[in-house]
């Protein structure tokens, strides 16, 4: 089936979702602590206004006073399209949310929509004090710019979110005070920006949007983050993918549970050594359609896209003497002659671990996966990943709305983490470029963190890498009825 292009509009509608809560009483200028000469007047003003924060029983806003996790939730949710007469909370994954929280539904919306992520022992801390780089980073994945993050290098965890933040005008008005917890002010300084660059403008009541945030995942500007100077703080890491805002739909049922599945017998490949982080070799440019070497005799066309280029534009996320551009191909490539050996013809973006898609530009890479698999009528698009930033875990993307990606997710999700034994991050939403501009039904799995060490152990491990390979290809086949 093939899925339906839901971006279109998405910006517009949030604004009229934003526009559309209830007006309370309260703005800037009735908060005695807001003098009109303070620099974040302007914020508060349009966002107490638009119901988004609120002041104190006291009747003021407290500018200087912190702002927990779980309240910084509530304005998110608030003004990305949160809706609580239509919204359902999901199974909230940390551990220190009871239920029946106050911000429960909150916490499971912003962690739906890929802006929170949780610290590595599987706890969300929603009663601390949210940190300024947690902030920029949740402000950016808002906005639509978190896949751009991935690709901003720098010394810390939140460096490509500062940058980007940086370059799109995310922190006017603000102070850097990195490691820092942030005051209600900066908050509503950051949540006031992200509104006006994804409306583009200033908030008004009349203003309508003029852009697609998501259109951001293929800038091929990419920054580079200036170095910070050694911060003295213990800073979680948050790990990065997009999180374009998207309208809230109608839930889609999730497939039926299944069973652990056996151990299957691995077919001969010879592993391929693990990588320098500088090969010596010349990156090669890919033809523009690969030639599968067994017909396929079901059929149906699978593309496996091994994330990332060799070398130039492109190249993924590195750690523990790791790249990502290696691992996603020693992955790729064993997934090839599992679904070969189920009658599948499988196209690869790159046919060896040298290869190039694009020497152009990231958005150039990025348009030549997409365009292989809708240019030879692929039924399925799988694009393998690892992520970064600090975490653990898998987690496995589809396109908003798509019913069909939900379930191929699920499907390959269940599978991962049941046989590698990752921590099962879940199944998300988002508005990746190649599962965006794809015409079959697409996800993007995200196998572990690469930059931490147990999940660099998985990554690195040829036997694991047989275990990632199987999981694709199993859930491939029960999602097209193909007996594994």
């Amino acid at each position: 089936m093939r899925k339906h292009k839901l971006l279109a509009g998405t910006v517009l509608i949030l604004s009229m979702l934003i526009f559309a809560l209830p007006v309370i009483t309260a703005s800037a200028r009735e908060f005695s602590d807001v003098p009109i000469t303070a620099s974040y007047y302007t914020a508060v003003d349009k966002l107490s206004n638009m119901g988004v924060i609120q002041g104190r029983e006291d009747g003021n806003f407290a500018p200087e006073a912190q702002t927990t996790r779980a309240e910084f939730c509530a304005f998110m949710s608030r003004a990305t399209g949160y809706n609580e007469t239509y919204y359902t909370a999901g199974d909230i994954p940390f551990s220190d949310v009871p239920d029946g929280y106050w911000a429960n539904n909150y916490i499971s919306y912003c962690y739906e929509k890929g802006y929170i992520n949780g610290m590595l022992d599987g706890s969300f801390a929603p009663a601390d004090p949210v940190t300024y780089e947690q902030v920029v980073k949740m402000v950016v994945c808002s906005s639509g710019a978190g896949d751009e993050s991935l690709r901003s290098v720098g010394p810390y965890w939140y460096s490509g979110y500062v940058a980007v933040a940086e370059k799109y005008g995310l922190l006017q008005n603000t102070k850097k005070t990195v490691g820092k917890d942030a005051n209600r002010a900066f908050v509503a300084q950051m949540v006031y920006n992200s509104l006006s660059f994804i409306n583009g403008g200033d908030l008004d009541d009349s203003n309508q949007s003029s852009g697609d945030a998501s259109d951001l995942s293929n800038n091929s500007a990419y920054p580079t983050a200036e170095p910070e100077e050694p911060e003295n703080t213990d800073i979680s890491g948050e790990d990065i993918f997009d999180a374009t805002p998207a309208p809230t739909l109608a839930p889609t049922p999730d497939p039926t549970a299944f069973p652990t599945p056996d151990p299957t017998a691995k077919p001969t490949l010879a592993p391929t050594p693990m990588p320098t982080l500088a090969p010596t070799r010349e990156p090669v440019i890919n033809e523009p359609v690969y030639k599968p070497s067994i017909p396929s005799n079901n059929g149906l066309t699978v593309v496996i896209d091994p994330g990332h280029n060799y070398s130039g534009v492109d190249t993924g996320a590195t750690g523990n003497g790791l790249r990502e551009q290696d691992i996603t191909y020693y992955i790729a490539e064993k997934v090839k002659p599992l679904l070969e050996e189920r009658g599948f013809n499988v196209v690869m973006t790159r046919n060896s671990v040298y290869d190039n898609c694009s020497t152009e530009s990231t958005s150039a890479s990025l348009a030549y996966r997409s365009n292989l698999a809708n240019s030879i009528g692929a039924d399925l698009f799988v694009s393998i990943h690892c992520n970064a930033g600090g975490g653990t875990g898998t987690e496995t993307y589809y396109y908003y709305g798509n019913a069909d990606g939900k379930r191929l997710a699920t499907y390959i999700q269940n599978y991962v983490t049941s046989s590698l034994g990752t921590s099962n991050r879940g199944v998300k939403e988002a508005g990746f470029a190649v599962i965006k501009n794809t015409s079959m039904t697409a996800i993007l799995l995200e196998t572990a963190f690469i930059d931490t060490a147990a999940d660099a152990a998985k990554l690195a491990d040829d036997g694991c890498q047989w275990s990632y390979a199987e999981s694709i290809a199993h859930g491939i086949c029960d999602y097209f009825g193909v007996a594994y």
